[in-house]
C-alpha cells in the first residue's frame, strides 16, 4: 500500500519584543497578536513553515534549514512544504518516529 506524507510545518511569526527568538525571525519590527499554534490573528501575522524530515536508518530529524552536507548524509529526506507519496518501508519509519499525524494512506 502506498501512502502520502505531508511534511509538518510551524507557526511562525513577527517578533513582539526586542530580543531575538527563532520563533520571530521573519521581520525586523514588532506586531502584537501572532502565536506558535496560529490561533491568534493567523491572517495577519503568522506564516507557516515547512519543517523537513532527514532519515537515516530508523532515525528521523526534523529541521526547518537543514544543510547541504545533511541532506547528503541522510538515507532520504523530505523537504519541508511538500507532499510526497511513500512506500510502506518509509511510512513505518516515520510512524514509528511519531510523525503518524502526517502519514495518510492512498
Amino acid at each position: 500500500m502506498a501512502y502520502t506524507l505531508t511534511t509538518p510545518w510551524r507557526w511562525q511569526t513577527w517578533n513582539t519584543t526586542d530580543t531575538y527568538s527563532p520563533y520571530s525571525r521573519l521581520a525586523g519590527r514588532a506586531i502584537t497578536g501572532g502565536s506558535i499554534t496560529g490561533t491568534t490573528n493567523p491572517y495577519l501575522t503568522d506564516v507557516a513553515r515547512g519543517q523537513s524530515l532527514l532519515v537515516t536508518g530508523t532515525t528521523v530529524v526534523e529541521t526547518e534549514t537543514p544543510s547541504q552536507d545533511e541532506l547528503a548524509a541522510a538515507s532520504y529526506y523530505f523537504l519541508g512544504g511538500h507532499e510526497y507519496t511513500i512506500s510502506d518501508e518509509q511510512a513505518t519509519v516515520l510512524i514509528n518516529a511519531g510523525y503518524s499525524d502526517y502519514v495518510t494512506p492512498v
